[in-house]
């Protein structure tokens, strides 16, 4: 029996005179508001870039080699993150890594004459590290000097003292041979073992069960927070639910197990039809339908960006027609003698439209001659510069880069348009809502199209087409439900902490289904045995002891940054530190405290340095402590203080790893090109992380 119409579940009413700060804000809201937003879609970037560029990333030997590189910038990030948060920051914390190191290394060789055992010697390492910590905290409480002069002192007080004693005790400006020190080798096996694997049949079975359960519990815990709960269960929805699920398996099962450009497509296709399904299934069987009138006006702002981003794809799906692939000249030898200068004329008339746009407000205000001849000069300037920036950007960028910059820049453009403005239409018009959602379901499947006739990689071919052809589902199910569906705009407390907790499930088992799809090969145990009787060799993946260290520092650091009373202290003594210490938080205890975290991690990451190499360079660590606050700005640490996450220093620390992989050994670039990209991605996530918290916070 189906029941066509259940009463609403009962849920919390809040007040109408509640503050606006602790309303009912959606799950989609909360993670825009969340400060590692700008770090996970920059990952994501990041990752999607060096895939697609380069035939071995994604890799389990290639993943292991970015997990190893991002391990200690990960535990250097985690507590430097902290320390941001506070309202401080330490340049000592990259050469305290190296100081640990050099410690390690002569305390176990030449302290008593002879040595001591290694256990000693890290035992003396982390004792000097918090002492070191603890004087940079009190010294910043003690003084009123800002933390960066302190921990300056620190950091050339600590170099010197490191090149002091390797010259003197072991003559020359590293120490060698830490491993054949006693105890080291049980200390390794200890605290910095690695695991070796070739093979794991199973790989891809696993992968997919937990991938679809977990997507199966993360989406159902999304719609709980989402909308109103109906009293009963709609059968025909249940069954929806049920045939999704059987054609999404199918679907994905097809896509594993296939190779074949057109059958990826298919199967992609099919999951995409299962993914659709059962959201609708489980919308429509366990919470309220909407009711009242679906019209309205499309907002005019709505229109602008709908016409941009239909234009944007457009223009994303012909740009690659004028362009030769094979085509590796520079785009300025590319272009004929007299297109030229006609290029640098228009760059340059930009940037004089640009100049006089900006000077505009003060000559309307203001015409006196110096302001004239002020508002010349600077239109000349601009102009001067862009149209060099321009001639510089074509002499060293080729035609390849071109068309790939191109197409991804007015793709990734026209779906923001087109998202946007969906968004702004479901304030008023959810039958606008509806049109714009499928026009952008349908964009990206036509994307998908042209990526599939245009590209020549298999694995662009086929990964990259399943997954657009994904993502266009899961845009179009989200649409369908936004439609269909009354939304809660009330707490219901039983409702959100089921929905918390079925997304931290559904993230876990995902998180691990991927793991492993990217750790492990897939080679069956008869398969390797085969590859080495016939002469061939089967590589060995490395997993190092670093990568756990690292996700437990990470785990920790977020779960007393975000569940302890000691977490609200961070924040509030960051924020503003007076004000914390009139409500009684012990601000100079915090302060401290963070200090002495930050060179107990860079205590750890020196021992684990010292004790995967053995040999440890005087000048380790030197210049490393901007890395961890790149990391930690990524992960969306504001250098103000009071405001940051730990997850995102995490993912900042991934992305820059990835980078150095991906630019060093992957796509084959110059090594020195990796600043210019992580300049990129830091700037790119600052701006996504500022853009979306303000965007967030205007829509309460």
């Amino acid at each position: 029996m189906t029941v066509t119409q259940g009463a609403k579940a009962p849920a919390t009413p809040m007040p109408d005179h509640l503050d606006e700060r602790i309303s009912h804000r959606g799950p989609m809201r909360r993670w825009l508001i969340s400060p590692e937003i700008g770090a996970l879609i920059g990952a994501i970037i990041v990752w999607a870039f060096f895939w697609g560029n380069g035939q071995t990333f994604g890799e389990a030997d290639t993943t292991l080699n970015w997990l190893d590189v991002a391990a200690p910038t990960g535990i250097m990030a985690t507590a430097v993150a902290l320390l941001m948060i506070g309202g401080e920051f330490d340049l000592s914390s990259g050469v305290m890594t190296g100081a640990t190191a050099i410690q390690i290394g002569l305390f176990s060789q030449h302290f008593m004459g002879d040595g001591v055992n290694i256990g000693w010697a890290i035992g003396g390492a982390f004792l000097a590290a918090a002492a070191v910590g603890w004087f940079n905290g009190f010294m910043v409480n003690k003084t009123g000097l800002p933390s960066f002069i302190i921990t300056l002192a620190s950091f050339f007080t600590l170099r010197g003292v490191m090149l002091v004693m390797s010259k003197r005790l072991a003559g020359k400006v590293q120490v060698a041979e830490i491993l054949k020190t006693r105890g080291a080798v049980g200390f390794k096996n200890w605290i910095a073992h690695e695991w070796k694997f070739t093979e794991f049949g199973a790989r891809d079975k696993l992968f997919l069960g937990l991938v679809i359960v977990g997507g199966i519990a993360f989406l159902y815990g999304l719609l709980e927070q989402s909308f109103i709960r109906r009293i009963g269960l709609d059968t025909i929805g249940a069954g929806v639910t049920a045939v999704g699920a059987v054609v999404a398996v199918a679907g994905f099962v097809g896509l594993l197990r296939t190779d074949g450009v057109a059958q990826n497509v298919i199967f992609a296709a099919l999951g995409s039809a299962g993914i659709v399904l059962i959201t609708l299934g489980l919308a429509r069987s366990r919470w309220e339908r909407r009711i009242g009138p679906a019209g309205g006006e499309l907002p005019r702002m709505a229109a602008t960006r709908l016409g941009l981003g239909v234009a944007g794809i457009a223009l994303a799906c012909i740009i690659h027609i004028p362009f030769d692939r094979g085509e590796g000249r520079a785009i300025l030898t590319w272009t004929s003698s007299g297109v030229r200068p006609v290029i640098a004329g228009v760059a340059a008339i930009i940037g004089v439209g640009l100049a006089v746009r900006s000077a505009a407000p003060g000559l309307r205000t203001r015409r006196d001659p110096g302001n004239v001849v002020k508002t010349v000069l600077f239109a000349a300037y601009t102009a001067l510069l862009l149209a060099t920036a321009v001639i510089c950007l074509m002499q060293l960028t080729t035609v390849q880069a071109l068309r790939a910059i191109g197409m991804i820049l007015l793709a990734g453009g026209g779906m923001t348009m087109l998202m946007s403005a969906r968004g702004l239409a479901g304030a008023t018009s959810k039958r606008w809502q509806l049109i714009i959602g499928v026009v952008a379901s349908a964009s990206l499947v036509v994307l998908a199209i042209v990526v599939r006739g245009d590209s020549t990689t298999v694995r662009f071919r086929t990964g990259m087409v399943g997954a657009m052809i994904i993502g266009a589902a899961l845009i179009l199910a989200n649409t369908l439900v936004e439609f269909t569906m009354e939304k809660r705009t009330i707490a219901d407390p039983p409702a959100d902490h089921l929905g918390r907790r079925l997304q931290v499930l559904g993230g876990v088992l995902a998180f691990t289904g991927l793991t492993i799809r990217l750790l492990f090969s897939n080679l069956s145990a008869a398969h390797a045995k085969a590859v080495k009787a016939a002469g061939g060799s089967v590589g060995q993946n490395v997993l190092r002891e670093t990568v756990l260290w690292w996700l437990l520092v990470a785990a920790v650091g977020a779960y007393v940054l975000t569940k302890t009373k000691w977490g609200n202290w961070i924040f509030a003594v960051g924020g503003n530190k007076d004000a914390a210490r009139a409500i009684g938080v012990p601000v100079n205890q915090v302060k401290i405290s963070l200090f002495v975290i930050v060179s107990l991690c860079g205590a750890l990451s020196g021992t684990l340095i010292a004790l995967r190499y053995g040999t440890v360079q005087a000048n380790q660590g030197t210049g490393l402590e901007f890395e961890y606050i790149i990391a930690a700005v990524v992960g969306g640490c504001l250098l103000t203080g009071g405001y940051g996450s730990v997850v995102g220093a995490t993912l900042g620390a991934a992305i820059m790893a990835m980078s150095v992989i991906g630019v060093q050994t992957v796509v084959g670039w110059n090594s020195d090109g990796r600043f210019a990209f992580l300049g990129g991605v830091l700037l790119l996530a600052v701006l996504v992380n500022n853009f979306t918290r303000k965007k967030a916070q205007e829509a309460r």
